[in-house]
């Protein structure tokens, strides 16, 4: 009975390991399309796990994750070493798991396990604990040896992850050149705080780029998509609150709000629009209100200058003087 129970739990974790494959593949490839076509979000300040996460939030230990998911998924398809691969599987998810859980208590919005696809740490947690589990049930007994590998089997898993890995990294360390937009100055302050410099009008033609530094970016990729006129405000600015207002009576669609934070300031701004702030661990300087369209997340136009046209940018300064809505 005990040889047909180990039997059966064999052969689950020859079924399952395929299903931990396809979770590392989709894992590796929508982190490899993130770091190629944008800037990684920053991490939720004020977290005793902040140092930790700012290191596995680093470009260059992503991109070695990614090259590690990619062979690590493929030594499971193809079959090598059977009992370690279950092993480090089960060492691989529990980490995966613990990370998670740090993030969620962090505040982070999302694990960062795939990519650009926002899933709640919490939620990525309970998916590692069950494969975890389902690890656990379907077993393999580890002898802490060796056994003889296929070669052909080796020399399929190195010829594929020299291809794929390859390619990853072509992505990753080439095409992150697409045309993101830089935020605008940035001044390292006597107490060593980043004061950052808005420059919209550098943005036209490019990629927002103030998504990644949203303290809650959930919800913010509705931005990517058809067009939105975007109102950069301060809460302690007067004519931010009075085009607020206006709006709120005009109530015109695909508008949102991007609040840039003062320091030391805890005043809110009240409106039914989508608002998002900037993350508080930076100083932030703009002449507001103003306003940014975007189309299909690229900037087209900054206080009614337009791409290839005059580069006299005209910026809101005064409730009601930009385009209409």
């Amino acid at each position: 009975m005990n040889e047909e129970n180990e039997k059966t739990k064999r052969f689950g974790f020859a079924q399952f390991r395929f299903v931990v494959a396809g979770i590392l593949f989709l894992a590796a490839g929508l982190k490899a399309y993130q770091l190629a076509t944008a800037p990684l979000p920053p991490v939720a300040p004020g977290s005793v796990f902040t140092p930790l996460l700012e290191l596995l939030n680093n470009r260059n230990f992503l991109m070695t994750v990614v090259v590690g998911e990619i062979l690590f998924a493929l030594i499971l398809v193809v079959d090598i070493w059977r009992q370690w691969a279950w092993f480090l599987s089960l060492l691989g998810f529990s980490a995966f798991a613990l990370i998670s859980m740090i993030k969620g208590l962090s505040g982070e919005s999302s694990c960062g396990c795939f990519g650009t696809v926002t899933v709640n740490p919490w939620i990525t947690m309970g998916l590692d604990l069950v494969i975890v589990a389902f690890l656990a049930v379907f077993r393999e007994r580890v002898d802490w040896t060796f056994p003889p590998v296929d070669c052909k089997k080796v020399l399929i898993v190195l010829i594929a992850w020299l291809v794929l890995a390859g390619l990853a990294l072509f992505g990753m360390l080439s095409l992150k050149q697409q045309p993101h937009a830089t935020i605008g100055q940035e001044i390292i302050g006597a107490d060593g705080r980043k004061m950052i410099v808005l420059e919209p009008e550098t943005w036209i033609g490019k990629e927002f780029p103030l998504i990644p530094r949203f303290t809650q970016p959930e919800g913010a990729e509705i931005l990517r998509e058809g067009t939105w006129n975007v109102l950069l405000v301060q809460p302690g600015c007067s004519d931010c609150q009075e085009m607020i207002r206006d709006l709120e009576e005009k109530k015109p669609d695909n508008v949102a709000i991007v609040v840039i934070p003062a320091r030391g300031s805890e005043k809110a701004l009240q409106t039914s629009f989508p608002t998002f702030v900037l993350d508080g661990r930076n100083d932030w300087f703009a002449e507001t209100p103003c306003v940014v369209q975007l189309l299909e997340g690229v900037c087209i136009e900054i206080g009614g200058r337009r791409r290839n046209e005059s580069p006299k940018v005209t910026r809101c300064v005064s409730a009601g003087k930009f385009c209409e809505f």
